[in-house]
């Protein structure tokens, strides 16, 4: 349960400052500067809402200034007079629209000028109940990325619930939207309503964007027939990393010349998941470069320098202090190698238009050891066989994610020696989350 700040919405505008006071007084504000033109106060007439501070001004006339209401319940006024122009009040709790009169006259007393003003009843409870529908790193408040939680709210008025009454939500601030379902088809947006049910109770299904950072979304919740609002802080969780991974984790170099380790013979690494930076070690024997990878998925290439080598470990750290090594060696071979294709990727480029799209891309070349990483948590990528056994590469929606964004994004392939990249574009409009 997440407790809000009330705010409200009506035809008064509050000054960015406001003091808030107690329901019997008032504070004031700057002072008066306007003495010897006609007594005014403003505004002549508002409408205003129990508990929640409203801002009047009085001007002209010679401070000090007095002021009375015509009904101290609805509308209670401090009984000293006051010498500055502004005087914020707070209405009190009242079970219907209640009419109070403030008068206000100034020292010579020569002149009463007056403010109407209706006081409305509080009907959405201060308290809105926030639910994730799966905890996000252990914390049942909080939404994950892509993850959704259901927002519900009681409407009641004299302590009995309002049942019937349209609440309207608008996303105030934040990466969240309001989830609408129509014909069974889930679209996404800012605004949203909902009818009460008997219990007064309104619900609504919001989602966190898919590559949201941590944050605090607001929604204000809206009485549509009093205008009351109040908003509502959702907690946007950081999204779970994937664990520190390199592939491959073995590199085997081999000379090529009889009697000679490999010199100049390089191989990729692709590194994924923990968290971006990622710190690579020059062991010497071979060089790696670079020693810092801040892509997520990112890679590195270890090159042999002729060094002999039965096992030398590289390791690579990320930001949270997750370490992997991958291990290289570096053999003597009396025998010319046979010369291996290049690997290849194609296309380079896929689209994808749906949470049902697979995107196929041919691996041919290179040792024929194929596998494939994706550092976005939007994608599921792999390396297999089609019908017809040859190499293919399979690219697809991950669940719980918007089919519609964020892109392009990117896959890497590898066959242990070299990688490839394949950029993904997403031109599928915004379905929701993918099943």
């Amino acid at each position: 349960m997440i407790r809000l700040a009330r705010r409200l919405t009506a035809t008064l505008a509050l000054f960015s400052l406001v003091i808030l006071v107690a329901c019997s007084g008032g504070v004031s504000g700057p002072a008066a500067t306007t003495e010897g033109a006609p007594l005014a106060i403003s505004p002549t007439t508002a409408t205003v809402f129990s508990d929640v501070p409203v801002q009047f001004v009085v001007t002209g006339g010679t401070a000090p200034y007095f002021i009375t209401t015509s009904n101290g319940t609805a509308l209670p006024v401090p009984s000293a007079p006051f010498n500055y122009n502004t005087l914020v009040l707070v209405p009190g709790e009242v079970g219907l629209d209640t009419a109070a009169t403030l008068s206000a006259t100034d020292a010579k007393n020569s002149t009463t000028v007056s403010s109407t003003v209706t006081v409305r009843p509080r009907t959405v409870s201060n308290v809105v109940t926030v639910t994730p529908t799966a905890p996000c790193n252990g914390s049942n408040t909080s939404v994950c990325p892509g993850g959704d939680a259901l927002v519900r709210v009681v409407l009641s008025q004299n302590g009995l619930p309002l049942a019937g009454r349209t609440v309207s939500f608008t996303v105030a601030s934040g990466a969240i939207s309001i989830v609408s379902s129509v014909n069974g088809v889930d679209t996404l947006s800012n605004t949203g309503t909902a009818v009460t049910d008997a219990n007064g109770a309104a619900t609504i299904r919001v989602q966190a964007n898919s590559s949201a950072a941590a944050q605090t979304a607001l929604i204000d919740v809206t009485d549509v027939a009093t205008g009351y609002t109040v908003r509502v802080a959702v907690q946007i969780g950081a999204a779970p990393n994937a664990a520190l991974n390199a592939q491959p984790t073995t590199i085997a170099f081999q000379g090529t010349a009889p009697n000679t380790c490999a010199s100049g013979t390089s191989a990729d690494v692709i590194v994924f998941g923990g968290k971006a930076p990622y710190s690579i070690s020059n062991p010497g024997v071979f060089t790696v470069s670079p020693t810092l990878v801040t892509s997520n998925p990112g890679r590195f290439t270890v090159t042999a320098t002729g060094q002999c080598s039965a096992g030398t470990p590289i390791a690579i750290v990320d930001a949270n202090g997750a370490s992997v090594t991958v291990n290289a060696t570096n053999t003597l071979s009396a025998v010319q190698p046979t010369p291996t294709p290049a690997f290849t990727v194609a296309p380079i480029t896929v689209s994808l238009g749906s949470c049902n799209d697979v995107a196929n891309v041919a691996l041919t070349g290179g040792t024929g050891n194929y596998f494939a990483a994706s550092g976005s948590g939007a994608l599921l990528a792999d390396a297999g066989f089609d019908n017809s056994g040859n190499s293919v590469g399979f690219i697809r929606r991950a669940p719980k994610t918007d089919a519609g964004g964020p892109g392009p994004l990117s896959v890497a392939f590898s066959d242990g020696q070299s990688s490839r990249t394949v950029t993904v574009n997403l031109t599928g409009t915004a379905q929701g989350a993918c099943p």
